[in-house]
């Protein structure tokens, strides 16, 4: 999916599950959103459709009343702008975490990880027997793998991107932060996340098909919030890829003021 359709999907998703945003008429009562819309969705966001008939799709149901849009309330018009301002945010963010994963510190962690781990006769059996130890260690521990991974040149950057993000005006802050190496294994993280290896994961294959990945918005252990994810590819002077970058961004400015359907 591209960027464009996630984070429409994003907006989308919260209005049609949002209260008095729209109502379904002969929706199944074990589902909110009826399956025919489901259906027309799909079709857009895996290209079997393009935006225009998406859009004229969408224009059907409302003139022939299987959608019925009222007309937009105070509340309606706070989530709109709230829900663009996240829009817009979120393209800030995106630009500014790619050109962190140019920064010279984590290019060089990068290098030396991948060296490190092409080096082995079996790179996957030597990461799964790290993400072993990993879920033991206690990141508070200094010394652990988790410890370590948090306590390093890398994790110190992504610690201060953090931090400036919080001091920041923005409004959706930055959770969680971690980067890992083309093997899927972390490098370095702002906490301890769930998992030593990521590549596993649908955002990781994703980021690194597609450089950019938005996930829809849901509940992040990890982290423990609301969040939306921004995963970025990450290649190196040469345009090789090197490594995926994964940032969580808090949604709570949006969950606390609105029912989201969560």
């Amino acid at each position: 999916m591209n960027k464009r359709k996630s984070l429409l999907l994003l907006v989308t998703i919260p209005l049609l599950l949002s209260i008095g945003t729209f109502s379904f008429v002969s929706a199944q009562e074990e589902s909110l959103i009826p399956p025919w819309i489901k259906t027309a969705i799909g079709f857009w966001v895996n290209d079997v459709i393009s935006d225009d008939e998406f859009l004229k799709a969408i224009e059907y149901f409302v003139e022939h009343e299987i959608i019925k849009v009222p007309s937009q309330t105070i509340d309606d018009k706070e989530l709109i702008d709230k829900l663009q301002i996240f829009q817009t945010e979120i393209n800030i963010k995106i630009e500014k975490l790619g050109k962190l994963g140019n920064l010279p510190q984590i290019q060089q962690a990068l290098a030396e990880s991948n060296t490190y781990f092409a080096s082995s006769s079996n790179p996957e059996e030597h990461i799964r027997q790290l993400d072993e130890q990993f879920l033991s260690s206690d990141p508070d521990v200094d010394g652990s793998l988790a410890f370590n991974l948090i306590h390093n040149p890398s994790g110190d950057v992504l610690r201060s991107i953090m931090d400036l993000d919080k001091k920041s005006t923005t409004k959706f802050k930055i959770a969680e932060i971690f980067i890992t190496n083309q093997y899927g294994a972390n490098i370095a993280q702002s906490h301890k996340t769930s998992d030593y290896r990521q590549d596993d994961e649908s955002w990781w294959q994703k980021a690194k098909q597609n450089g950019v990945y938005l996930s829809s918005s849901g509940f992040d252990e990890s982290a423990g919030v609301y969040s939306s994810d921004i995963a970025i590819k990450i290649l190196d002077e040469d345009g090789n890829f090197v490594g995926v970058l994964k940032a969580v961004i808090d949604l709570n400015y949006l969950t606390s003021n609105f029912s989201l359907g969560y």
